[in-house]
């Protein structure tokens, strides 16, 4: 190898702009108490369930210690849990509170149908000038509500109307969800991979925050590590997922994936040196052959009655970081 360095300044930077904004939602009003084909909770018992599980949150990702595991696990599930058990991995519990913490008040969008289980809440908050999607998902009778995802929407996006809250809505929950029913989330991975696929995938659309941030730093790591190094951005569509009917037909997809990006060195370098994030998971802050990067990822997107899918919310974790 010859004796050239380069530093990775943007392995980390997926979401180099923010995601907040102005973003809107379909309103909702207080729907009648629970009836065999209705809503499974009132919207008012919603908020007010999504609102505790909020706060139980908040204190769940503020403890450490033994104590730590146990709680976040009483209240969490899904993508939510994934996240804040990697965040206590990579962070070492020597940062604040995470984005998974929201304190505004919360305004239920949409309820389950019917009063089997399992059970589930979509609600929204505002934290500042960030709009954020919550899922909570019951799983039986002595279950309690569980916080499934915690998602940023994007600035500008929307989600269609669901149907009349008194009648609540057609839910595909979690264990019930299966590989079609996220074939939208795995079509938008490969429509965001590096190098791009020779032919983009049809039926979705990438001009949303999230996705143009993917591809817009994927391109400027290869720019830099120009031919020093290989750069290559690779997604795996994971099991935990649920989806939500609109009212024009359509879903609203909310699931998770680990994203990998993978940096290989050529015979032109002699050493990569790493961001100080990356550094302090991987315990090095150099390497001279490979990197891989993985993050949590946490997408929401709304494939219309009629129309291209999009994401209007996603948020990403750093997980880990392996390199020689």
């Amino acid at each position: 190898m010859s004796t050239r360095r380069t530093r990775l300044v943007a392995l980390v930077a997926a979401l180099p702009v923010a995601l907040a904004g102005c973003a809107s939602v379909a309103g909702v009003h207080d729907a009648p108490s629970e009836v065999p084909d209705g809503p499974s909770i009132s919207q008012t018992a919603g908020a007010e369930v999504t609102q505790r599980v909020l706060s139980e949150t908040a204190v769940a990702l503020d403890l450490t210690g033994k104590q730590a595991d146990a709680s976040r696990k009483a209240v969490l599930t899904g993508p939510a849990l994934a996240a804040a058990e990697a965040r206590e991995r990579v962070s070492r519990g020597d940062d604040g509170p995470g984005s998974l913490a929201p304190k505004a008040e919360a305004r239920v969008l949409a309820v389950s149908r019917g009063t089997g289980w399992p059970r589930s809440i979509l609600a929204t908050s505002r934290q500042g000038e960030e709009q954020l999607l919550h899922v909570l998902v019951a799983e039986g009778p002595t279950s309690p509500y569980r916080l499934f995802a915690t998602v940023p929407m994007a600035a500008g996006a929307s989600i269609p109307a669901f149907a009349d809250p008194q009648d609540g809505v057609a839910v595909k929950p979690p264990k019930a969800v299966t590989e079609k029913d996220l074939k939208v989330v795995q079509t938008w991975a490969q429509a965001v991979a590096h190098p791009a696929p020779k032919k983009q995938p049809g039926g979705i659309a990438l001009d949303d925050t999230f996705s143009s941030a993917l591809r817009d730093n994927a391109a400027a790591q290869q720019k830099s590590l120009g031919k020093l190094a290989t750069y290559k951005v690779a997604h795996a569509v994971g099991k935990d997922g649920i989806v939500f009917s609109l009212a024009d037909g359509g879903t609203l997809t909310i699931a998770g994936l680990t994203r990998k990006d993978t940096v290989t060195a050529t015979n032109r370098a002699k050493e990569l040196r790493m961001p100080s994030e990356i550094a302090k998971v991987l315990g090095k802050d150099k390497i001279t052959e490979e990197l891989t990067v993985s993050h949590l990822e946490t997408v929401a997107i709304v494939t219309p009655g009629d129309g291209k899918s999009s994401v209007v919310a996603a948020s990403e974790q750093l997980a880990d970081a392996k390199g020689s």
